[in-house]
Parts: C-alpha cells; structure tokens; sequence
C-alpha cells in the first residue's frame, strides 16, 4: 500500500494540483483527532462518512481532491521506507511533518480498527485499511474501475518486493475493491463510503441492510 500512496503523490504532483495535500491533509488529522472514540468505533462506517464529509468542505467540494485528503488523512503512519527491486534503492517517505505528534498519537486512537468482523483482535487491527478504501476510490475516480482492481492486485500480490516493511493479506484485497466501487459511483452521484461499505459486509456476512 505504500507504494501507491508514492504513486498517488506523483499523480497529484502531475495534475498541477493548486491545493496542499499535506496541509489539507494534516487538517483533516487534526479533525479525526477530535472525534468522540467509543461512538467511532461502535460506527466505523459513520467515521468513513465523516472524514470524506470534511474533506469535501475543505476541498471546496471537489471530488478528487477530497479523497485524496482523506487518503492522507488516515494514513496510520507518520513516515515509512520503501524500496526498488533490483536496484536496492531505499526511499524514506515523511507525511505528517506539519502534524504534531500528540494529534498524530490521538488521530491512532481514533481510527476504527473493527471494519470486518473477521479484522485482528489487536490494538491496530484493521487500521491500515482506511488509507486502502480511499486510495482505491481516488484510483476508481480518475481512471477507472478496473483500472483500480488491476493496480491493487498487482500491488498486492508484488507488495514485498517494493516494502521494507509490512505484510498483505486478503482483507487489503477486498477493502480495494470497496473503493474502487465507491470511485466509479462518485463520477456520477454523490454517494457516502458507508453505502458501499454497509453493502460489502451484507455481501460477506449474509446481513439484510434493508432491516
């Protein structure tokens, strides 16, 4: 995941966008940061709406720049390594620069860990799997839905031969594919992540949605 996080960085740089994505980015840390933890973590899908919600108001509605926001926004580390097959060339990558480390410390434990009801039964959980669903949606956005599968696949199934650190398993898979979806129904209709995400855990959990 983090080399698309590294690839979204150079695409935004591409598109000449006007906005700081880390400023914006670091603003919408500070907003997570003061959100109400026990009422976020029983509505995981509720925070997802409140992030992209914000993110949205800061971008001036702008679709595109407000998942991006979002994908910065949740991202749960403050800097990460990477590395290029082949060559052994090592990059270190710093986000949160601009972000205090208490908000960045308060922002972690604000961030839901329960998405599935199969996530790890650990303080981190599924944590990481925030930055996934957005990064997937701006991908979904601007290129396409199959676009975003194809390049999350790829990623996924060559992640450890880019990353220094950090493991992949199914559930980055399926969360991809989530905002993927949301991606491709944002070009045409305002829509919140927790419809998709509300549809994917009737999908896998056998749940009627419509109760």
């Amino acid at each position: 995941m983090k080399i698309i996080l590294t690839f979204l960085i150079l695409v935004n740089i591409s598109f000449s966008q006007v906005k700081d994505i880390y400023e914006y980015g670091g603003l919408l840390t500070e907003r997570i940061s003061r959100m109400n933890k026990e009422f976020i973590h029983n509505n995981p899908h509720a925070f997802a709406d409140s992030v992209f919600s914000f993110a949205l108001s800061l971008a001036d509605s702008n679709k595109s720049d407000a998942l991006l926001f979002s994908a910065i926004a949740v991202m749960p580390f403050k800097d990460f390594k990477v590395s290029i097959p082949f060559v052994g060339f090592k990059l270190n990558l710093k986000f949160f620069n601009r972000v205090e480390e208490e908000i960045f410390k308060k922002k972690m434990e604000i961030l839901p860990s329960k998405i599935f009801d199969d996530s790890p039964e650990t303080e981190f959980g599924d944590k990481d799997k925030w930055v996934h669903f957005f990064i997937s949606a701006f991908l979904s956005y601007h290129f396409g839905e199959a676009f975003a599968d194809y390049f999350g696949l790829f990623v996924e199934n060559f992640e450890e031969e880019f990353k220094v650190d950090g493991k992949v398993d199914l559930r980055d898979i399926s969360i991809n594919r989530n905002g993927a979806e949301f991606g491709k129904l944002l070009r045409c209709n305002f829509i919140n992540p927790s419809v998709i995400l509300a549809k994917e855990k009737a999908l896998r959990y056998g749940e009627n949605i419509n109760n």
